[in-house]
């Protein structure tokens, strides 16, 4: 009896270990701003810190001032890519407004509408239209909806600089006296965790920027080869889109087949849109997503799909976003855990 209670201890304990994350999870979520600013931060920090630790030790700078260093060299590159972009992005969009603005939506629907039901008897035009039309008016309500979020995502991102600082000045310094308040037998256990927390979370971030990168690339091709107008725009939209997982190449194809709409008056180009779509998250899920995460996330395509699902009903699209990081947390803790507990023998 007593043996097999201890056993089970290793299940025990890293029961409790998932019971206290998945709490601490859902305390998260209450504030979902603040978790994301938090998270994001990190993951900057993992991101800066090699070059903040490259200027410390080897031009032998002080902290503080390596991480000044770094923060005015990636702000000052960012500021650049913005002086050109902006504007850029500015007039496209405007341009896309005066011509969603001034184009006969309803009237080129209803046409539209009325010459597939001519090929399909079996649809109702009137039918076909009003809905045509209510999904463009919900699509135009979700941007709005969308739009309002703005500000507080702003404020969000101001603070995220300043965490991230702290998290570089003081973050090692933070984690080695948490460390150190660990017991001896759990201390090379705790070591391993950690590590392959931060592999995991810096290796899944890398690749979730390559990704939607490459996702953004393959739909400004693809929609220019189309012909359809507005293509870096678009495409930057599903780049962005993709980084909430499979999502890209779907969100970038509602802004090209209304472009295509106003641009040719018909639905001429929606099977090719379909089609581009269909292709680009094909590749994305058998070329490029392999090769981006390759065995950083061990995860099934049905678990990451329930996990997005989880994330969205707790704190909206932050959760999406961060599903994955935290879904990495929960899986590389318990797992190391429970094989730390076996393989080091610690029973009690």
């Amino acid at each position: 009896m007593a043996q097999t209670f201890a056993s089970n201890r290793p299940f025990l304990k890293v029961s409790i270990l998932l019971a206290f994350l998945l709490a601490a999870f859902w305390v998260a979520s209450l504030v979902p701003m603040l978790t994301l600013a938090l998270i994001l931060s990190t993951l900057a920090a993992f991101v800066l810190k090699p070059l903040v630790k490259l200027l410390e030790f080897r031009l032998g700078l002080r902290r503080s001032i390596a991480i000044v260093c770094v923060f005015v060299l990636t702000g000052g590159t960012l500021t650049i890519i913005s002086l050109e972009a902006v504007p850029f992005l500015i007039g496209r969009i405007l341009g896309l407004y005066d011509q969603f603005r001034t184009f006969p939506f309803q009237e080129k629907l209803n046409i539209a509408a009325g010459e597939l039901a001519t090929l399909l008897p079996f649809l109702d035009a009137e039918t076909i239209a009003t809905k045509a039309n209510q999904f463009i008016a919900d699509g135009i309500d979700a941007v709005g909806q969308n739009l309002e979020n703005i500000v507080p995502l702003i404020a969000m991102l101001s603070i995220v600089p300043f965490i991230t600082y702290f998290v570089l000045a003081e973050g090692d310094l933070a984690l080695k006296r948490m460390i150190e308040r660990v017991p001896n037998k759990y201390f090379e256990m705790t070591l391993n965790v950690l590590n392959k927390i931060q592999r995991d979370l810096v290796g899944y971030l890398r690749g979730w920027i390559l990704d939607s990168l490459i996702i953004g690339l393959l739909s400004m091709a693809g929609l220019w080869m189309l012909g359809i107008d507005y293509p870096f725009l678009i495409g930057g939209i599903a780049g962005v889109a993709n980084l909430v997982p499979y999502l890209g190449p779907v969100v970038g194809a509602v802004p090209a087949f209304l472009v295509s709409l106003t641009q040719f008056g018909d639905f001429r180009m929606l099977i090719p849109i379909v089609l581009l779509t269909l292709a680009i998250q094909a590749i994305d899920n058998v070329v490029v997503q392999p090769l981006c995460f390759a065995k950083t996330v061990d995860m099934h395509p049905l678990t990451v799909i329930v996990v997005l699902i989880v994330g969205n009903e707790l704190m909206g699209v932050a959760g999406m976003l961060l599903a994955i990081p935290i879904a990495t947390i929960l899986k590389v803790s318990t797992v190391e855990t429970y094989w730390g507990l076996r393989n080091y023998r610690i029973t009690a």
